[in-house]
């Protein structure tokens, strides 16, 4: 394929490359799949706890400080 074969090939995606690339590379995200999913249900649950943990001590402050 010439330098003038490529740059025609560019300029009109309609042209067909009859020659299949010989090293094949999957996409990035496939390779390396993002861990947004799994960060982002760790800081939900984190959140879940920590409101649950409040609202437990202060049910207990409650309890404890009530009687005076």
């Amino acid at each position: 394929m010439s330098v003038g074969d490529r740059v025609a090939s560019r300029s009109n995606p309609g042209v067909d490359e009859k020659q299949e690339d010989e090293t094949y590379l999957p996409p990035r995200r496939a390779v390396h799949p993002s861990e947004q999913g799994k960060w982002t249900n760790l800081f939900y649950m984190t959140l879940l706890w920590l409101f649950i943990a409040l609202v437990v001590s202060l049910t207990v402050w409650g309890i404890k400080y009530s009687s005076l």
